[in-house]
């Protein structure tokens, strides 16, 4: 099915308004009021400048209404299938995220069991080269007890329980150096077009606080922001210019407010 409209305006009204605001600007910049006469001639002109506006927006209203409905009509029709496609948007992504921490939390759950082991065993093997280091230290002293003793014999085979646990400590030392410190872990798969990331934000958990961490110079002054709206509404309530609050000062402006003649 096809639905077809036109919008159609016609640009002349817009022409002939745009040389009336201007002929309105240039007489309220040539105007100078000097005495009363000058004050109501001038807010008969802002009365008759209100009217013009209220002309231009009405004239520009009848062009853009139409516009603005065809807008939303367009939306309203392609609202369902979009709202449909981000929500299932929504439910991959939060399920592909899911998996992914979890496919992490295993590789860290196994580096952290490897890296235990490994330096259990490193533990294991230093303990083993410290024993062989002594058995070879008491062994050397034997050797030498037993050959100023005059038994050769002795001497000799206390030298090769000597140099036999020297080798056992030396293949201890050896060993520790190699134990592997966290074997490789499976990465979680990757897919064309599908990228992940991690992004990281701040929330503020105890203002007072971040105040007083600002004050002493522990975090930089742009961590704070005034809140304009709030310092507003205590201007207007108090209705009175001069200093708010300490660093804040309210700020009185006269403005004039006309209706169209």
């Amino acid at each position: 099915m096809k639905t077809t409209d036109t919008v159609t305006y016609d640009a002349s009204a817009a022409i002939v308004l745009a040389n009336k605001a201007q002929a309105a600007l240039a007489g309220a910049s040539d105007f100078v009021i000097d005495s009363p006469t000058m004050f109501e001639l001038a807010s008969d002109d802002l009365k008759q400048v209100k009217a013009l506006q209220k002309e231009v927006e009405e004239k520009r209203t009848s062009i853009t209404g139409p516009l603005n409905q065809a807008v939303k009509a367009v939306n309203d029709l392609f609202r369902p299938p979009k709202d449909y496609l981000d929500r299932a948007e929504v439910t991959l992504k939060r399920a592909i995220v899911g998996w992914t921490t979890e496919q992490e939390r295993i590789a860290a759950e196994a580096r952290r069991k490897a890296e235990a082991e490994a330096r259990a065993e490193r533990e294991r093997l230093a303990a083993i080269e410290r024993e062989q280091a002594e058995a070879a230290r008491r062994a050397q002293e034997e050797a030498q007890a037993a050959a100023a003793a005059g038994d050769q014999e002795a001497a000799a085979a206390a030298m090769a329980a000597a140099q036999a646990a020297e080798e056992q400590a030396a293949v201890a030392a050896m060993t520790a150096q190699v134990v592997t410190v966290a074997p490789a872990v499976e990465a979680p798969a990757k897919v064309t077009g599908i990228t992940g990331r991690v992004t990281y934000s701040a929330e503020v958990t105890n203002l007072e606080l971040l105040v007083k961490a600002v004050a002493q110079g522990l975090a930089p002054i742009e961590c704070l922001q005034a809140d304009t709206k709030f310092l507003g509404a205590q201007a207007r309530a108090f209705k009175k210019a001069g200093e708010l609050f300490p660093g804040v000062m309210a700020v009185a402006e006269r403005s004039i407010a006309a209706r169209a003649a």
